[in-house]
């Protein structure tokens, strides 16, 4: 008989957070918020119950109380596989506008009857990590888009393919990314080298 014992770490905005919501009509408000499956829960107070809010009515959600601030917005990825507006956290703004989707994962061990460990498997929780947090043991989405650009481009899988590619009408970037200079670990140090030098 297998007995799976995983030990679930909460992180980040697994608890309500000091926040500022902002919703699509153009307003916001101050209050405590987290984030969930892919929706805010936001309250005014910590006496309030929070209410749940979705891409329908809300643009994004911004985190402070740390040593920097951390938004998030619901963006779509594109047409087909994911419709819905997507909750990613805006890393860096510019010209191209780097996002990131993080969650943090952990090994699961699983013991015999004997308490042998006979296997461990990677697990992918949805507690929301910022990028900045700097974690080991997360998996990370990465998308650029720019201002005019309906979708984002995913930098997920084959990254210096798709990377080159993305910012081949910068030169000198897209040699640093060819030639290894640059690497997904970063990808912060691209987005800004190409909003600094290579934005009209």
């Amino acid at each position: 008989m297998l007995f799976v014992f995983i030990l679930f770490v909460n992180f980040a905005f697994s608890q309500d957070q000091e926040a500022t919501i902002y919703f699509n009509d153009g307003t916001a408000i101050e209050g405590f918020g987290s984030i969930k499956k892919n929706k805010v829960y936001f309250r005014a107070s910590l006496d309030d119950k929070a209410d749940n809010w979705s891409y329908d009515m809300v643009k994004g959600i911004t985190f402070v109380g740390f040593e920097f601030t951390v938004k998030y917005e619901y963006v779509t990825l594109d047409e087909f596989s994911k419709p819905d507006p997507q909750l990613l956290e805006v890393v860096e703004e510019g010209n191209v506008i780097l996002y990131a989707r993080i969650r943090e994962s952990f090994m699961g061990a699983s013991f015999n009857s004997s308490g042998f460990n006979i296997q461990s498997n990677r697990i992918t929780t949805n507690n929301v990590v910022s990028y900045r947090s700097g974690r080991e043991n997360v998996t990370t989405e990465l998308y650029v888009k720019r201002a005019n650009e309906k979708f984002p481009t995913s930098l997920n899988g084959s990254f210096y393919k798709k990377a080159e590619k993305y910012f081949s009408d910068c030169e000198v970037l897209a040699k640093k990314i060819d030639k290894g200079v640059f690497s997904k670990d970063n990808i912060l140090e691209i987005v800004q080298f190409y909003n600094d030098i290579c934005s009209d």
